[in-house]
């Protein structure tokens, strides 16, 4: 990866990584302060996404991340965010409402106990870990404790006297019933006695998931998550559209939510939380039917022509020399996970109203 300088002091950068499963962003809110997004770690890389951008960029960069924010708990938004956490020293952390109640903790410590598997579950494990250490060394207690996302709720604020933009980060989900339907659900994985306990894996909808509005001098963007749009109520996409009143002004970046699935798409964003034809960035998902497919490109295209994708969605599994095994697997369902760790990296004066933005993609992501 050659990404070159760091940001300016007054540019806003959102880097966008996927590398086929998964997805991380990070935010440089100026001054060298950031934010990371969920986490991935591309195949054969010792380090997460974010890490080793950061370390690439120069080491004062790690002591800049300010808030690590898990949007949920699945894996492959939180693959590494342990490790990452750990390397950020001065970074708090930041998760759902929705996993703030025993039944989650119960479900962690239950899974770190019995399993050695590799779920969101084993990471929050991890996590849970380093945040009873930095208590046990009594060094910054606020990073000790973790902030807790829900409706409309103010994550970060950087507005200190001598600087020349403020910079902020809100999370716009999840709500509070969007809470409780996440509750029940998570109840139902404790196992009852004498049941053995299986491996945590990912299950739909994503009605807690974190979307986020960040603001940064002249400069918003709204980060999609994997929220998805179930048409009720107070749920999902249209309980964020209730308080959409409350957003000062539309965002020019959109992160699109659930690698473009249709059952994250709801129009009503692009009418009244996005400016018109805005920078959208995608992370596909190439694990078993793919996404997104190619009517949710046309989709998207149709919204804004400035749609930029980390990687292919389509991976080229593997042929075998031997015939015999190669007509087995094809009697199976495969896999290929792209080790290719696709970068979409925007860079905007956040001081500069009429400024145009820079956007670079690095290991295969393009324009579609």
């Amino acid at each position: 990866m050659t990404v070159g300088n760091p940001p300016k002091y007054d540019e806003l950068e959102i880097s966008v990584f996927g590398p086929g499963r998964g997805e991380c962003i990070l935010v440089h809110m100026g001054y060298n302060e950031w934010c990371m997004i969920d986490s991935c770690v591309g195949t054969g890389k010792a380090l997460p996404a974010a890490v080793e951008y950061l370390t690439e960029l120069g080491g004062a960069s790690l002591e800049g991340v300010l808030l690590v924010l898990a949007t949920h708990w699945h894996d492959d938004h939180i693959r590494g965010i342990a490790e990452s956490l750990h390397s950020f020293p001065n970074a708090r952390f930041a998760c759902s409402s929705a996993l703030k109640n025993q039944e989650f903790l119960t479900l962690v410590q239950l899974q770190t106990k019995s399993l050695q598997g590799d779920s969101g579950v084993d990471e929050f494990g991890k996590i849970v870990k380093i945040l009873k250490e930095r208590k046990r060394l009594n060094v910054n207690q606020n990073n000790a404790a973790p902030v807790f996302a829900i409706q409309d709720r103010l994550l970060l604020q950087r507005n200190e006297i001598g600087r020349l933009f403020p910079a902020t980060i809100t999370a716009l989900s999840p709500s509070d019933v969007a809470v409780t339907l996440a509750l029940s659900k998570i109840a139902c994985f404790i196992p009852k006695p004498n049941q053995l306990q299986r491996r945590i894996t990912n299950r739909p909808p994503n009605e807690a998931s974190v979307v986020l509005f960040v603001e940064v001098g002249c400069r918003t963007a709204l980060f999609g998550a994997d929220l998805e749009h179930s048409g009720r109520a107070e749920e999902g996409w249209l309980a964020i559209l209730d308080l959409a009143q409350t957003r000062p002004q539309p965002a020019q970046v959109y992160k699109v939510p659930h690698h473009g699935s249709p059952s994250a798409d709801c129009i009503g964003v692009w009418q009244r939380l996005l400016e018109p034809e805005p920078i959208a960035i995608l992370t596909p998902f190439t694990s078993g039917k793919g996404l997104p497919q190619q009517q949710d490109i046309d989709r998207l295209k149709s919204r804004t022509p400035h749609l930029y994708c980390t990687s292919e969605r389509q991976v080229r599994l593997p042929k075998r020399h031997d015939k015999v095994v190669e007509k087995k697997l094809k009697d199976r369902t495969r896999i290929a996970i792209d080790g290719n760790l696709g970068h979409v990296r925007l860079r905007w004066s956040a001081t500069d109203a009429i400024s145009t933005p820079q956007i670079e993609m690095f290991n295969g992501a393009f324009k579609a």
